[in-house]
């Protein structure tokens, strides 16, 4: 009879620690999932703010070619048009640093978005092949 309980209670507290384990890898599957969703809006965020900030030059590049072809510009003289165009131009530079930048790290974040999904279905399998051994286990 001790036997018979004892063994019970065995297949019991075995399929109890798989079925925890299967529920444990579904939770670290569904955070995964959410990471990678969340990595994926900031992918999105970033290049629209790359696009803004692109555009936004595109703009002011507009902006100075009117203005440089302005009375108000040729009255500058020669050293203060350089330095205008200059300062322009360092702007631009940054701007378009300020872009390379954030699609780098766009790019950098899509890796980090196929990775998290890749990791959330290796628990899925772990968490069904756990579910699949204690379905075996209690067929015993």
């Amino acid at each position: 009879m001790l036997r018979i309980f004892a063994k019970w209670w065995a297949r019991l507290s075995y399929v109890w620690q798989l079925e925890v384990e299967a529920g444990k890898n579904e939770l670290n599957a569904a955070t995964a999932k959410r990471n990678a969703d969340e990595k994926r809006k900031l992918v999105l965020q970033l290049n629209a703010e790359a696009d803004a900030i692109y555009e936004n030059m595109k703009k002011v590049e507009e902006e100075e070619t009117k203005r440089r072809a302005g009375e108000e510009y040729q009255k500058l003289s020669k050293q203060e048009q350089y330095e205008d165009e200059r300062a322009a131009k360092k702007e631009k530079d940054d701007a378009l640093q300020i872009i390379s930048e954030k699609r780098k790290l766009a790019d950098e974040e899509s890796k980090h978005v196929s990775e998290a999904e890749q990791v959330a279905q290796v628990l899925r399998g772990r968490a069904q092949d756990s579910r699949s051994f204690a379905d075996k286990i209690r067929e015993i």
